[in-house]
């Protein structure tokens, strides 16, 4: 906690020292018309800017909150006859988040914190990082951030621009975790072509595979403070924007189509254990409603000489806006295949209730998952999950 605290303290100080001194000179006025400049948008938040726009300030989060029912059917594993299992939870979730720019954008600054609780890894940071541009198309961030491991772990920083609750079984096992380094990023041809180079303190891997499958794992990464990380890839798309960018779901129905394709490779170096890690992905939105997405994930193990192998295809169709809200219904399915032979896969189906794309909505989602192998035998589970985002 003493270091989320320290490393958002450094970066707030950062931004305030280097804007203060810069804003009379850029907008030839006081702090107070950087004031009076503020503006607000349900999903932004609220920001303050100079009148350039190079110096600016956002401030806002998210509210989540929700309630989860699972049923696990421990049938065979070790047990006489069958032995079922129930868990039930509310949850509620909370972030805190500032970012912005400074000198005329030359630099940028983000820092997310976790306000309800401290499942993130260190402490209740999420995000801390600084960033520079570099040159045309080219910037540098430094500090805690996603390190672009997939398609569904790199959407949206705040985390919510999904159409499932959950992300997949796979994402979870070979992506979607944040780590601390450099990553230089860059684009061409109008943002629609996108690469990456990472190196980092740590792996990117989650080990936090759903609740609901994968109870163990084959050689699965397992990357602490003294490992490093080395990340590389590229996306290609027909509109401007990478992977952080993409949100799921063709909410929008613009009646233009829209896709992203691209693929990234990972190495850990870790004492124990070498990983390397190989995804491809890609992503398509009608215009029309309907959109889809699929990804890949395959992970080799030096030292054990294993590989395992993940994925996921989504599929979802979003109607047009009726009053105030827009329905939207999500199909996927998953599956991870672990070289000690564990399996699992799971199929999830989703209503969602859009009042502000994915801004302001409810979710509802069944899921279902088997896992064979496991000790004895198979493991089979279902949940039923309730949740309500606001973004402010």
């Amino acid at each position: 906690m003493t270091r989320s605290l320290i490393t958002t303290a450094s970066l707030l100080a950062f931004a305030s020292a280097v804007a203060a001194q810069d804003l009379p000179q850029a907008t030839g006025s006081s702090v107070g018309g950087f004031l009076n400049n503020a503006r607000y948008e349900l999903g932004k938040g609220l920001t303050f800017a100079s009148q350039d726009g190079g110096n600016s300030m956002t401030v806002g989060g998210q509210l989540q909150a929700g309630y989860s029912w699972t049923q696990f059917n421990l049938d065979g594993a070790g047990n006489v006859g069958d032995d079922y299992s129930f868990d039930s939870s509310f949850n509620t979730a909370a972030r805190l988040r500032v970012g912005g720019s400074v000198m005329d954008s030359k630099y940028s600054y983000f820092v997310q914190m976790n306000a309800a609780n401290g499942d993130q890894g260190n402490g209740n940071l999420i995000d801390a990082w600084v960033g520079m541009h570099v040159a045309d198309g080219i910037n540098l961030r430094l500090g805690q951030q996603k390190m672009r491991s997939g398609l569904s772990a790199d959407t949206s920083a705040n985390d919510t621009d999904f159409e499932t609750i959950s992300r997949s079984s796979a994402t979870n096992e070979f992506a979607n975790a944040r780590t601390t380094g450099a990553l230089l990023e860059g684009h061409a041809m109008d943002g629609r072509f996108n690469w990456h180079f990472g190196i980092a303190n740590g792996g990117t891997a989650a080990n936090a595979a759903s609740q609901i499958l994968f109870l163990a794992g084959g050689a699965n990464q397992a990357n602490d403070d003294t490992d490093m990380m080395v990340t590389a890839g590229a996306s290609f798309g027909s509109h401007a924007g990478n992977s952080e960018s993409w949100s799921e779901g063709d909410l929008a129905r613009s009646g233009e189509m829209q896709w992203i394709a691209g693929a990234t490779i990972t190495v850990d170096n870790g004492a124990a254990e070498n990983f390397q890690t190989i995804n491809v992905f890609g992503g398509l939105k009608a215009g029309n409603g309907l959109a889809a997405q699929a990804e890949y994930w395959t992970r080799d193990a030096d030292n054990a000489d294993t590989t395992d192998d993940g994925a996921y295809v989504q599929a979802s169709y979003t109607m047009a806006k009726s009053g105030s809200m827009q329905p939207g219904f999500v199909a996927r399915y998953a599956m991870v295949d672990f070289d000690n032979g564990v399996e699992g896969n799971e199929f999830t189906l989703g209503v969602n209730a859009y009042y502000a794309a994915h801004n302001l909505k409810w979710q509802l989602e069944y899921a279902s998952g088997a896992t064979e192998n496991f000790i004895a035998d198979d493991i089979d589970s279902s949940a039923i999950r309730l949740l309500c985002t606001v973004v402010f």
